[in-house]
């Protein structure tokens, strides 16, 4: 067994250490770019049509709970754009206008500032949305019952709730799959900068 344990200890210590590479950490970043670049792009057209056609088929002059609750839902998607434009890996920002150091540190912080998105600020976005929706339902559904007004307002925020945690979940999966790998190299260049300092 100790014989064992020398020979796989021996075994790792030949391994050679592993080399970042540059160019693969290049590719990625600039993947990531194209993703978000169309990321945002979809939400440009996609959050004024929804916001449109909202305030086109409700009726939010009948009353201002609608008209409060589609105002919630504007807010929450424009507070969303924002953040995707803010988060965006950008062409400006190449090493040419940097010290290695500083695009490394801007990036790292760019891809971080995805996973608080994703993590934190969507969760966020579907209590706003939940707010909303429930507001609007309470209205339009005020002819009905109360129990079944009380069985569709927890039915429609347990199945939007849900979804939403499914689809940010996902998407936090696939960051972990796509963006942290490149973090974590970026991380051991700066530490290896660091560590020859």
């Amino acid at each position: 067994m100790e014989n064992n344990f020398e020979n796989i200890q021996k075994l790792w210590q030949a391994q050679k250490p592993v080399e970042f590479d540059l160019t693969t950490l290049m590719a990625g970043l600039k993947k990531t770019e194209v993703k978000q670049r169309r990321e945002v792009i979809s939400m440009l057209i996609i959050t004024p049509l929804t916001i449109g056609f909202l305030f086109w088929s409700m009726p939010w002059r009948e009353s201002q709970g609608i008209e409060i609750s589609l105002y919630i839902i504007a807010f929450a998607m424009i507070w969303v754009l924002g953040m995707a434009f803010r988060s965006k890996v950008a062409k400006n920002d190449s090493s040419e206008r940097f010290t290695n150091e500083e695009y490394l540190k801007t990036q790292i912080k760019k891809l971080n500032y995805r996973y608080e998105i994703a993590e934190k600020y969507m969760y966020v976005y579907t209590f706003f949305l939940l707010l909303a929706l429930n507001i609007c339902y309470y209205i339009l559904l005020e002819p009905l019952n109360a129990l079944l007004r009380i069985g569709i307002h927890l039915a429609l925020t347990v199945v939007v709730g849900g979804f939403m945690h499914w689809q940010i979940r996902k998407k936090v999966k696939k960051y972990d799959k796509e963006l942290k790998p490149m973090m974590e190299q970026m991380e051991g260049m700066l530490e290896k900068k660091d560590g020859l300092s």
